[in-house]
């Protein structure tokens, strides 16, 4: 009877054992198991009205708002900066989304940057070129060289004051170049007469100094000195006579002594001769 009861009791024992067993193990399973996300509809951002927004008025930054929506809101635009500054085509109630066809885009002319002054003893000159001629490197500050497609004039290092759009559609720049007082006239001279201006670069490096060069001016002045030597040359070759012609004879075979200045001849004292001026003969007697 005692035998019974222990195989009942072992028997009891492992049941329970087992039965802890698989409880743990089903609570350890469950514990390692990885936690799903929770699934959150997507949202979406959009900027409203924070205020209530009349038509025509321009768009400022306390005016809108961020929100979020779980559907894009189509055309609505999704920052703020890409309304503030706009106009509104129409009233926009508060809470509303701002989309494209509410607001319309205001074309602000900018002013143009204040120039860099010229230096002392200089002055700004304006000169007016296409854009699609303005090569890339001239900018604010830089130098370059600047010369007259018929080479009649050259100036080196020559620095940009300002760069102007003067027209509507951009088309054309103004570049205002610094130029020494003395060689305006003739710039403006140049500028006036000349087919178009051509843009030397400079290297970086190549640190110069002004320079105004009128290249028309020198190739005359050198035009006029060898015009000059020429005729000193044909003077230098030419066959001059080193003495006078012998003294001339008159009717009473006196010695005349000729004048080197007027030619006129004067005979000796007490004789007469004849005087011929033009048509007219006339005697002179002349004393001893």
């Amino acid at each position: 009877m005692s035998l019974m009861n222990n195989r009942k009791s072992i028997i009891a024992a492992t049941v329970a054992a087992f039965m802890v067993l698989v409880i743990f193990g089903s609570l350890t399973f469950n514990n390692n198991r990885p936690v799903e996300p929770e699934q959150k509809a997507p949202q979406y951002q959009y900027v409203a009205a924070k205020s209530a927004i009349k038509k025509d008025k321009v768009i400022e930054e306390a005016d809108v708002e961020i929100k979020m929506s779980p559907m894009e809101i189509t055309g609505a635009y999704k920052a703020t900066g890409e309304v503030i500054g706009r106009k509104a085509k129409n009233d926009i109630e508060v809470g509303k989304p701002i989309v494209k066809a509410f607001v319309q885009e205001i074309k602000i002319k900018k002013e143009p940057k204040e120039g860099i002054v010229p230096k002392e003893g200089f002055r700004a000159v304006p000169i007016l070129i296409r854009k699609s001629s303005m090569p890339p490197y001239i900018t604010l500050e830089s130098r370059f060289d600047l010369a007259t497609k018929e080479n009649s004039m050259l100036i080196e290092n020559l620095r940009i004051l300002n760069i102007l759009d003067p027209t509507k559609d951009e088309s054309n720049k103004m570049l205002i170049l610094e130029i020494k007082s003395e060689d305006v006239p003739t710039f403006i001279k140049y500028q006036v007469s000349t087919k178009g201006f051509i843009f030397l670069q400079k290297n970086k490096s190549d640190v110069g100094e002004y320079k105004f060069v009128d290249i028309q001016k020198q190739e005359e002045e050198q035009k006029k000195i060898e015009e000059k030597q020429a005729i000193n040359d044909l003077l230098k070759n030419a066959e001059i006579p080193t003495s006078l012609p012998p003294l001339e004879k008159i009717k009473d075979n006196t010695d005349q002594i000729p004048d080197l200045q007027t030619g006129f001849v004067a005979p000796k004292k007490g004789k007469q001769v004849e005087v011929i001026v033009g048509k007219t003969k006339t005697k002179m007697e002349f004393d001893d």
